[in-house]
C-alpha cells in the first residue's frame, strides 16, 4: 500500500448561529479529507504551510493526534489563517476567510507509483507557490501516480470566473479523477450535466467524473459507464465537510482495492456502486455534527466493514 498525499490549506474555523460563535474546530477542505482518512486507519501524508502561531501550534497538535504524518507542513513566521463559518437555518455555511501572513513555498514528499494524491479548493489555484504545486503535479503524472482533484469553487464573482477557469483547467490537465458539486461546474461552465461536463474535462484525460447535488442523486461518468447513485437521506446538524468527507470515501474506496492509474478504467460499475456509497455514507455521517470529520469510533466501525 503506497501513501495518500493531501495538499491544501490548513484554517481555524470558528462556527457561527444566529450570530453568536457556537464552538471552533481545525479545518480546511483536504485537511478535513486528512483526517477522516488517517481516521479509517489509512497512511496520510498532510502537504500545507501555517504560522508559527497558537492556532498552529493546535493544528499541528491535532493532526499528530489524529496519526497524520505533518513532516511536510510548513511553518512561517506569522498568522494562520482563520475561517468564519455562518450557519444558516438549513445549517449550510457562509464563509469569512482571514488569510494568514504570506507564506513560504510548500514542502512536498517523495512520490512513489501506488501513492495517491488528493488536492483541490483555493489552495489549488492560489497565485502564492502554484509553479511548486504545478512542478509537483506534473511529476506525479510522468510517473503516473493517481491524482484525485476537488475544484471546491468558491469565487462567484462572473467577472473574476475567467482566471479561476484557467486555472482550475490546468489542474484538470494532471488529474485523473474529478470529483466536485453542482455548484462548482454551474459557475465554472455555466451547466450541471454531467455529459456535457464530462466531455469538457475529459478533454484533458480526466478518466473520471463525480458530481455530487447535496440531497440528490450522485453523478458517475467515465469513458465506459454513464451512472448516478442515491444519495443517503439525513437531518444535517452541519453540512460543514460533506463534500470533503465525500472525498475521503472515493479515496478510501480506491486504495482498499489497491486502484492504481493504469486500473482505473478497469473498475467495474458494481465496484464503483461501493465506492460512491461509502463516500455517501462519510458524507451523511459528518453532517450529523458540527465536526469536520467523521468520529474516531464511526471511523473504527466503518474500518472493519471495508
Amino acid at each position: 500500500m503506497g501513501k495518500i498525499i493531501s495538499i491544501g490549506e490548513t484554517t481555524y474555523d470558528i462556527m457561527f448561529r444566529n450570530g453568536n460563535p457556537t464552538g471552533a474546530v481545525v479545518g480546511g477542505s483536504v485537511l478535513n479529507t486528512a483526517v477522516t482518512l488517517s481516521r479509517l486507519g489509512l497512511p496520510v501524508t498532510f502537504v500545507s504551510r501555517m504560522g508559527n502561531d497558537h492556532v498552529g501550534d493546535l493544528s499541528i497538535k491535532f493532526l499528530k493526534e489524529n496519526n497524520v504524518n505533518c513532516d511536510n507542513i510548513v511553518r512561517f513566521e506569522g498568522n494562520s489563517r482563520l475561517a468564519l463559518a455562518f450557519i444558516g437555518e438549513e445549517n449550510n455555511a457562509e464563509y469569512q476567510f482571514y488569510k494568514g501572513n504570506t507564506p513560504p513555498s510548500l514542502r512536498f514528499p517523495e512520490l512513489a507509483n501506488n501513492d495517491i494524491i488528493t488536492f483541490g479548493s483555493t489552495n489549488a489555484i492560489r497565485d502564492e507557490g502554484r509553479n511548486s504545486l504545478l512542478l509537483f503535479l506534473n511529476q506525479a503524472h510522468d510517473k503516473n501516480v493517481l491524482t484525485i482533484y476537488d475544484p471546491n469553487i468558491r469565487e462567484a464573482d462572473p467577472f473574476k470566473m475567467a482566471d479561476v477557469r484557467k486555472k482550475v483547467e490546468e489542474n484538470f490537465l494532471l488529474s485523473k479523477i474529478v470529483k466536485g458539486s453542482t455548484v462548482d461546474f454551474y459557475r465554472l461552465y455555466n451547466t450541471t450535466n454531467p455529459d456535457v461536463i464530462f466531455r469538457k474535462v475529459s478533454q484533458s484525460g480526466v478518466e473520471a467524473l463525480i458530481v455530487t447535488a447535496g440531497a440528490e442523486a450522485t453523478a458517475l461518468r467515465t469513458h465506459n459507464i454513464s451512472a448516478s447513485f442515491p444519495s443517503k437521506k439525513v437531518e444535517p446538524v452541519s453540512t460543514i465537510g460533506a463534500g470533503d468527507n465525500f472525498t475521503a470515501g472515493i479515496i478510501a474506496g480506491l486504495m482498499k482495492r489497491s486502484v492504481s492509474t493504469s486500473a482505473l478504467a478497469d473498475i467495474n460499475l458494481d465496484t464503483w456502486e461501493q465506492i460512491i456509497s461509502l463516500a455517501n455514507t462519510l458524507a451523511s455521517e459528518v453532517c450529523k455534527s458540527e465536526y469536520n470529520y467523521i468520529s474516531k469510533e464511526f471511523a473504527e466501525k466503518i474500518s472493519k466493514s471495508m
